[in-house]
Order: structure tokens, then sequence, then C-alpha cells
């Protein structure tokens, strides 16, 4: 289990929190450390890497992946002709108001060696250890732009792909991954197999190691079966599963607050509210929190590494270490299946 830290780059979150939440996530035995540029616009990774300072670990002892794709730039005065909006309408290149940085997408060569660069520097260490293309998807590129970025990413084009393998032949990094999200953003490209075709068209560009699948794979979604996870097992790729409670909403689906997934926050659909509705009955019925059921559910599949789930504070990182030990009985998966609940191909603790 690793430790997912878009949570922390929320501006209401304390620094004294982060650094106790990152403390929190070592004590439960985490070692594995996801965040991106992206997140917060920096604040993530900046904030991590004062929780790392202040464990005073030694730098072997942890591993972190960080994401490319995405330049902060520096705008100290606002120029609105940098705005752009993703598919969902919401902001695609937003500046940040208290650091004055935009984001600029960039997948090439001279750009991901810069993006790495400048990720060390936020980061406040001389290496991470493995690199993730961010968001090359349609929720946040338009035909065009994904034209452009796949371009960008290709060895007959600006070879952003080249510079990710030089730095893993160089052992600068030991792997390189692609986020795969299903979100508001780019759920219209999962009803038919174009995002699928897409993450199946990066793989021809670049080696990966890794897919961090965020959305795409839980308790209550499970379309990554469908060709991403046979993909992942055809490729001999690893799987990382981003956000294996949904946004916190199978933490306390009651709890106003928690989104579902990635819905920008709306309402979850009436289906998943029925389907987790059902699914808590069950767990209910064998005294298992629902969040536990989610956590142990998405790392039986063969192809899944590991589960990076997020934490705002100490109490709720505590909390997922003891979904991750609670001895989830067998015939909580047979009820399940009886009442046809889980996906009939998705392999769980009692048959993997």
């Amino acid at each position: 289990m690793g430790f997912g830290t878009a949570w922390i780059a929320g501006p209401d979150v304390s620094l004294p929190d982060v650094v106790s939440t990152v403390q929190q996530a070592w004590d439960n035995g985490v070692r594995l450390f996801d965040t991106a540029p992206w997140y917060g616009t920096g604040r993530s990774e900046r904030r991590l890497g004062l929780g790392l300072a202040e464990l005073r670990e030694d730098r072997d002892a942890f591993v972190v992946n960080t994401k490319v794709g995405r330049t902060l730039e520096p705008e100290p005065v606002v120029d609105s002709a940098n705005d752009s909006a993703a598919a969902d309408g919401t902001a695609r290149t937003p500046r940040d108001g208290s650091s004055g940085f935009r984001v600029k997408f960039d997948y090439s060569y001279e750009a991901i060696l810069q993006q790495h660069r400048d990720s060390l520097q936020r980061l406040g260490l001389s290496r991470v250890n493995s690199l993730t293309l961010h968001d090359i998807d349609r929720g946040y590129h338009n035909a065009k732009q994904l034209e452009i970025a796949l371009k960008q990413l290709s060895t007959d084009g600006s070879a952003g792909a080249r510079a990710l393998s030089e730095l893993k032949a160089s052992g600068t990094i030991d792997a390189i991954g692609m986020g795969c999200n299903l979100e508001t953003k780019n759920a219209f490209s999962w009803e038919d197999s174009t995002h699928e075709d897409l993450v199946e068209r990066v793989m021809g560009l670049i080696d990966l190691d890794f897919l961090v699948i965020a959305g795409g794979y839980t308790l209550l979604e499970t379309r990554a079966l469908r060709r991403i996870l046979p993909l992942c097992e055809k490729n001999n790729v690893s799987a990382i599963i981003a956000s294996p409670f949904a946004g916190g909403w199978l933490v306390n689906p009651s709890k106003v607050g928690y989104m579902y997934s990635r819905m920008s926050g709306r309402d979850a659909p009436a289906h998943i509210q029925s389907l987790t509705n059902e699914m808590q009955d069950v767990c209910k019925e064998f005294t298992i929190p629902i969040g536990a059921a989610a956590l142990q559910f998405v790392l039986a599949h063969p192809c899944v590494a590991a589960a990076i789930p997020g934490a705002a504070n100490a109490l709720e990182a505590k909390t997922t270490r003891s979904f991750l030990d609670l001895n989830i009985p067998i015939e909580l998966w047979q009820r399940m299946r009886e009442r046809n609940l889980l996906a009939h191909d998705a392999p769980s603790p009692d048959n993997s």
C-alpha cells in the first residue's frame, strides 16, 4: 500500500496536518509516495517534500513517483490569454492565485527533462524513482490537442518518450508509468473503445512499466477489466490503483462533502447509489466497513502491484491501514456474488 498526496495539496490542509499525515503513513508501513505537479499546482510536491524531510529517513528507504506532462510556468501578472477549458468546462490550464504559477501542457523532450528537474526542486530530493505521463486523455485535450501531445511524445516528433527512456537507461529513474483515468471529464471516451485505444497507442510509443488507474477499477466500477487490465497483462505492465475509495465515497458514502470518484462535486449516479447501498448491506451483515472491502478488492487483481489511497489527515491515514489489516470473511465475497454485486470476471480475495 502506497500513499497518494492529492488530498494534502488542498489549501485548507495545514502544514502541521501534512507532516503528521505523512508521518502516520510512514508508521503504517507505507514506503511508496505518489505525487504530481498538477496537485495543488505544485503544493503536493512541496508539502510531500517537507513531510519526508521531517521523517529524517535515508533516501533509499522510500520510493517517490511523480508525473510529467505539465510545466508550471511563473505568471506574476494574470494573462487570461493562457486560459483554456477541459472537456467538462473546468480549467485546463489554471493559474494558482497564491503562487502565481500557470499550468502548461508539454510532453516534448526538453519539457519532460525540465519538468523532472522542477519536481526535484519542489520535492527537495535529488531523485525520484519513477515518472508517470499525466493526463494524456480526452478529458483534458480535444482531438487536435491530443494529437499535438502524442506528436510531442513520439520519437519522430518532439521525442518526449526518448527523454523518459534515457532517464531510465541512465538509472536516473527506475520506471515509467502512464495515468489512466475515468472521470467526469473523459467518461464519454470510456463509453466505447476510444480511451482504451489511446492507452494502447501510448504503449506503442513507449515501453511502460505501469499504469496508474484512477476511477476505472474500484469496488463499484470495473470497466478496466474490459481492455485496460488485459493490456497490462499482455504487455507485462503493472497496475497501481489510485483512488480505491472512489474519491472518499467508499469510506463513508453518507458523509456530506465526499464526492463520488472525480465527479466534480456532483452526486453519484442513481445506479452507483443503489449498488453502494446493497454492498453496504452485505458489509454490515459481516460487520465490515465498506472501505475495507473496497481496498482489499482492488488489491486482489493479479496485475495490481499497489493501491495509493490518499488522506488529508493522520486519522484518515490510520483508518486506511486498519482497512488493509482487517480479516474479511470469505463469505462476504460469496454473498456479494450471490447477489450479483460484483462483476463476474472480477477477482476478489476469495478467488484471486
